[in-house]
């Protein structure tokens, strides 16, 4: 028989059951009959007690082991799982009669006008706002622009933040938006975009720019050059964390109580976390052999984004080990950054600080976990995957002169991987002093 378990099954099982049952204790009357009136006859009478007894043990196992399997099936049906719904598109098909292009920073009274656009655009970021535009000038001082589309009632219906990255040795480009993982035009339709790149491209011609980069996730479909290598992973969330918790494979639960065993604390915070979050972080992308960010950088975006920003710091014995930059827009918590000390990842502190920023996350009714982008087949991308989170493919359109190549700066460039080995083996320090001077033009 099979594990389906239908109701004819059942009921078939149930009466064979019965009858046994029933056979079975009138064998016994016989059988204690005949040990009064005739002994040498029960052994027949127990040859057949212990056919009936094997037969009903067997049909009463086997309906266990049924049962048990409807009802983990009926489980699974029921549980909660993470389904990814569709993903929203940067360019519209709605209507404008009319449109003008301008540039936020010859009118910054438009500030709010321009968040609220984005905050309610369906594939809006917290990387297409204006502060983080406004972040970069101040802690690099790059040339940027702010490009807005507005209707004939001045109302936003496009934009496109634009970055200028300049240096001898990453060459000079134009990013929409670097260092994030998000950018690229927002737009109501497509005249809007095209209108928007249009702009875009007289800045570039204007300033000597080998290309612009602009960070889509789904398909844009405006016919340019692509890198399709990056994607990033999302996990719906439950309103329960209960809910989240059960949808985890046994393997995931493990790794996270044995975090749990290491009497690990998380703390969530501020500025007060910042020197343990570096400590931790810098060390990390100097065995990476990554440039480092300085310590102002993630200070500054803290500024900037003021509530929406938390740092995350795990600590065993009062000493940092691994450590997480989060942020919060809209129904959507994002961790760009996460980083532990190696010596440390055998304790599962990872899975648990992750675990704990999941259980923060549904607190604060967010209904979309971002992982941050990874390339595909890496370790990281096996580690977002374990949360039972959907690879996202990332879209990065390129606007380029005609025969041009895609710009070339990624870490399986062999133009960098010498660079890269050095790094591995530079002191913490100098990677702290050194790297914030190299990273500031890497996009």
């Amino acid at each position: 028989m099979g594990t389906a378990l239908s109701a004819t099954d059942f009921g078939q099982i149930k009466s064979r059951i019965n009858s046994l049952k029933a056979q079975k204790a009138e064998l016994g009357r016989h059988i204690a009959k005949a040990r009064r009136l005739d002994p040498e006859s029960t052994g027949s009478l127990i040859e057949q007690m212990k056919a009936v007894s094997d037969e009903l043990k067997a049909l009463q196992k086997t309906l266990k082991k049924r049962l048990k399997a409807v009802g983990e099936e009926s489980d699974r049906t029921t549980r909660w799982s993470p389904e990814l719904g569709t993903i929203p598109n940067a360019i519209g098909d709605q209507h404008v009669s009319q449109f003008k292009i301008s540039d936020y920073f010859s009118d910054p009274s438009r500030k709010s006008a321009i968040n609220k656009y984005v905050a309610e655009h369906p594939a809006g970021s917290i990387w297409h706002t204006v502060e983080t535009v406004e972040f970069i000038a101040k802690t690099y001082g790059h040339p940027s622009r702010y490009l807005i589309a507005t209707d004939a009632t001045d109302g936003v219906v496009g934009i496109l933040p634009l970055v200028q990255l300049n240096s001898r040795l990453f060459g000079n480009v134009i990013v929409s938006t670097p260092y994030f993982n998000y950018g690229g035009v927002l737009a109501a339709n497509r005249s809007i975009a095209d209108a928007l790149l249009e702009e875009a491209a007289a800045w570039r011609q204007q300033v000597g720019a080998d290309s612009i980069e602009l960070r889509h996730v789904p398909d844009s479909k405006l016919g340019l050059k692509q890198r399709t290598d990056k994607l990033t992973f999302w996990l719906p969330l439950p309103s329960d964390s209960k809910d989240l918790w059960d949808s985890f494979q046994p393997k995931v639960r493990a790794q996270i109580r044995r975090g749990e065993k290491e009497k690990a604390e998380i703390l969530f915070g501020r500025h007060e976390l910042l020197n343990d979050f570096y400590a931790v972080f810098s060390r990390n992308m100097r065995d990476l052999g990554t440039p480092v960010y300085g310590k102002s950088f993630f200070g500054n975006l803290l500024d900037a984004l003021g509530s929406q920003a938390t740092l995350v710091v795990a600590h065993i014995d009062s000493f940092p080990v691994g450590c997480a930059f989060i942020t919060g827009f809209g129904n959507r918590m994002e961790i760009p950054w996460a980083s532990t000390l190696r010596e440390y990842n055998h304790t599962g502190i990872n899975m648990l600080m992750y675990w704990k920023v999941l259980e923060l996350s549904i607190a604060k009714n967010c209904n979309l976990f971002d992982f941050g982008r990874c390339s595909k087949d890496a370790g990281t991308y096996r580690f977002k995957q374990q949360w039972g989170a959907t690879p996202v493919q990332l879209n990065w359109d390129y606007v380029l002169n005609d025969g041009e190549e895609l710009p070339g700066l990624n870490p399986q460039n062999p133009k960098f991987r010498f660079l890269i080995a050095v790094w591995k083996r530079m002191p913490v320090w100098m990677s702290r002093v050194i790297g914030p001077r190299v990273v500031k033009f890497l996009p």
